[in-house]
Order: C-alpha cells, then sequence, then structure tokens
C-alpha cells in the first residue's frame, strides 16, 4: 500500500459511514494540512448519520465528490449543501440520472424523497478538484451509470459502484452496459498501482492488487469476450 495510504489510515484522517438504506458507503477525508477542513464523498441517504460523523470528527465540509449519480449516493447531497454552502461535483454525463432519483426510490419501494442540490458539473475524463490542499481526479469509469468516475487522490481510489473489493458492481439498472464497465476496467487496470487502496460505494477495502488476487466473480467478469 502506498505510503500517502497508509498515513491517512493512521491518523484516522479518513473516515467511511454505512448508510442504513441499501448499505452504501459515505466517506469524509480531512485536509492535508489537518486544518480541520474535509471532503464528503457520495452522502448518502442516511443524511442524520453523516452529519453525526462530521460532528463527531470536528471537521468543516469544504466540498462534495459523487462518483456517479445514483440515489442511494447523492441522497444526501442537498441537505449537506444547505447546511454548509459547499459545491457538489459530479460528471455531466450523470446529471439526467440524478434527476430520476426520487423515480428510482420508488421503484425501490422506499419511502423517502430527496431533494437535490446545485451540481457543479464536470466534464469528461481528466477533471480535477483541488480542495483541501488535495488534487482529486475523476477519472471515468462509464458502464454501472454514463458518469461514473473512479476519485483518486493520495494513494485511494473513490470506485463508487464501478468496482468493488470482493463482488462484481453489476445490476440491471438504466443505463448499465456492462460491455462498456468491463472495458471501463481494463483501462483501469492498465494504468492503476497494485498499491492504490480502493474505497468502494458498497462494502469492504482492498488493495487493487488484492483485488486481482482475491475478487474471483471479477476475475470471471472480466474473462468474458467483448463483443466483435
Amino acid at each position: 500500500m502506498k505510503t500517502e495510504a497508509v498515513e491517512l489510515l493512521l491518523n484516522g484522517a479518513l473516515r467511511r459511514i454505512t448508510n442504513t438504506d441499501l448499505h452504501s458507503n459515505t466517506y469524509l477525508l480531512a485536509d492535508a494540512q489537518q486544518s480541520g477542513s474535509c471532503v464528503v464523498v457520495d452522502p448518502g441517504l442516511d443524511h442524520e448519520r453523516v452529519a453525526e460523523t462530521i460532528a463527531d470528527s470536528g471537521w468543516t465540509p469544504t466540498a462534495i465528490l459523487c462518483t456517479h449519480g445514483h440515489f442511494d449516493h447523492v441522497g444526501g447531497t442537498a441537505v449537506l449543501q444547505q447546511r454548509y454552502g459547499i459545491p457538489v461535483y459530479l460528471r455531466s454525463a450523470d446529471l439526467k440520472l440524478a434527476k430520476l432519483s426520487n423515480f428510482m426510490m420508488a421503484a425501490f419501494k422506499l419511502k423517502a424523497r430527496i431533494a437535490l442540490p446545485e451540481f457543479t458539473l464536470l466534464p469528461d475524463d481528466g477533471a480535477v478538484v483541488e480542495v483541501i490542499g488535495r488534487r482529486f481526479t475523476f477519472h471515468a469509469l462509464p458502464g454501472h451509470t454514463p458518469g461514473s468516475a473512479g476519485i483518486a487522490v493520495d494513494g485511494l481510489l473513490f470506485s463508487g459502484d464501478s468496482l468493488y473489493a470482493r463482488r462484481t458492481a453489476l445490476s440491471k439498472l438504466p443505463g448499465e452496459d456492462h460491455d462498456q464497465l468491463r472495458a471501463s476496467l481494463r483501462q483501469l487496470f492498465g494504468w492503476i498501482a497494485g498499491d492504490v487502496l480502493v474505497l468502494p460505494g458498497h462494502g469492504g477495502t482492498a488493495t487493487i492488487d488484492e483485488i486481482h488476487a482475491g475478487n474471483e466473480a471479477l476475475r470471471a467478469f472480466m474473462s468474458a469476450a467483448m463483443p466483435a
């Protein structure tokens, strides 16, 4: 594992909240200078639990970063934006999907409904957001959704629902394209270092090397033939 990632874990600069509905992960990452600011990655539907963790940390959010536009990853964005007056970053290709959040929540038989924030929309691959003394690069990973991204920073990769540690990120949700996801992951695996720590949208963490070695379901998915 990269030294940067080890330091983030050891000094308590990284926190994970597992939301009650659909068990999606929300992450807090503190600033590099330890001045008390942080970013929030993928605030889910359990915004009260997220807010409690923020209060417990003593940090003040300065930005929200979204790996993709599904409701269980953007559900808490509007509440946090209103409370802290901060930007919410999302790749533009997923705006349409985010606007379908309440429709999809009804389809999942969830009683709650959400408001959407004012998104700051990011362009295609390579968009960079510099906040809290860190440089966050949004690498396009279309497939799970058209605008899915892997957000890379300091030896970490917030992978959303494009890459999990111990299983595959497959579903039958609107806009998902398994062939495109396979191509996106092959491209990712072509350049990313094996010691990068992956922080998925659901489930536990693992390094890229650990995923290659132990994720048999992903290995089977990746070995499937691409369309001619």
